[in-house]
């Protein structure tokens, strides 16, 4: 009994440290609107506000599209009325990146607040991120995904 309750205490202990070393169930930080608008101009992104072509969709509050001046991608930043209207976006936006193709080389990441997909198919390079009730839309070409993983890992996304 002794050993059997040691060896549960063990397993426990490493999968304890094993989570808090790799940040797994740590929330993430959402960024604002205007904070999205004003790492976009430090960079001398072309900002749009895009608010204007959703107006279908009562649920998005802001929206902006930057790219950056050689305007080899852009970046889709919108804030949402709540999560859960963020995770039904994410969940849709997906299976339609999901259904584009069939050669494709995905990755899908999940944790507390903080859902990220990846997807490269057909030369492009497209990602869905939502922290609480914002998302990130990036659709580039694969070879811009260094580019794109470097912008999104500098804001967070």
């Amino acid at each position: 009994m002794k050993r059997t309750l040691k060896y549960v205490l063990t397993i426990a202990i490493c999968f304890s440290a094993l989570f808090s070393f790799t940040g797994c169930g740590k929330k993430k930080d959402t960024i604002s609107a205007e904070e999205f608008y004003s790492m976009m101009e430090e960079r001398n992104f072309v900002i749009k506000d895009s608010k204007s072509e959703y107006s279908s969709h009562n649920e998005i509050l802001q929206s902006y599209v930057a790219a950056p001046p050689d305007l080899s991608f852009q970046i889709e930043f919108l804030v949402l009325e709540s999560d859960s209207s963020a995770k039904n976006m994410f969940a849709s936006n997906q299976r339609i990146f999901q259904s584009a193709s069939n050669e494709k080389l995905e990755n899908s990441v999940s944790v507390a607040n903080y859902e990220k997909y990846t997807l490269e198919s057909n030369g492009k390079y497209k990602v869905i991120s939502r922290i609480d009730n914002t998302l990130v839309y990036v659709d580039a070409e694969l070879q811009y995904k260094p580019d794109v993983n470097n912008l999104l890992g500098e804001i967070g996304y």
